[in-house]
C-alpha cells in the first residue's frame, strides 16, 4: 500500500512538471508570436499533451488525498461506518475495474502507436504519439491501483472502527 502511495506522489510531481512545461511553452509561444511575429509549429500539440499529462499523472495522488469531487448529500445521512463500506465497495467493485479496463486499452493503444509509428496529424510538427499514450496508460494504471488500495483502506477502517466499539 505504501508503494502505491509513494508512486502516486511521484507521478504528482510529474504532473507539476508538465504544468511548468505547459506554462513555459505557452509563454514562449506568446512572445514568439506577438513580439517576433514567428509562431511555433509545436506549441498547440505540446499544450494539449502537457495538459493531458498533468491531468492523468495527478489523478492517483488526488485519490490518495481524497481530493476528488464527491456528492455527499445522501452519505451525510448515513452512519460513518456504512459510508466507509459503501466507498470501499464502490472503489473496489466499480471504479477500479473500469479504470483498469481503461488503462488496459491505453496500453494497447500505446503498443499499436509504437509499432505503427503513429504521429499526430493535426499540425505540421507531427510528433510521435506513443509517449503521450504511454503516460496516459501509466497514470490510469496507477489510478486503478490507488483505487484498490483506498477501497481496501475504507473497508479495513470500517471494520476496525466497528471492532473497537
Amino acid at each position: 500500500m505504501n508503494l502505491i502511495d509513494r508512486a502516486s506522489t511521484l507521478l504528482a510531481w510529474g504532473s507539476r512538471l508538465a504544468l511548468v512545461a505547459l506554462t513555459g511553452a505557452m509563454l514562449y509561444e506568446v512572445i514568439a508570436r506577438y513580439v517576433f511575429n514567428a509562431s511555433t509549429i509545436w506549441a498547440f500539440d505540446l499544450s494539449y499533451m502537457a495538459t493531458g499529462t498533468a491531468f492523468v499523472l495527478g489523478i492517483a495522488w488526488t485519490a490518495k488525498v481524497d481530493g476528488h469531487v464527491r456528492v455527499d448529500a445522501f452519505s451525510r445521512l448515513l452512519p460513518p461506518r456504512l459510508v466507509q463500506r459503501l466507498h470501499g465497495a464502490v472503489y473496489l467493485l466499480l471504479m477500479m475495474p473500469v479504470v483498469a479496463l481503461m488503462a488496459h486499452h491505453g496500453w494497447l493503444r500505446t503498443l499499436r502507436a509504437w509499432h505503427t509509428n503513429e504521429v499526430e496529424m493535426v499540425s505540421v510538427w507531427a510528433p510521435r504519439m506513443w509517449p503521450l499514450y504511454a503516460l496516459i496508460a501509466i497514470g490510469l494504471s496507477l489510478f486503478a491501483c490507488q483505487l484498490a488500495v483506498d477501497g481496501v483502506r475504507q473497508l479495513c477502517t470500517a471494520r476496525t472502527t466497528e471492532e473497537s466499539r
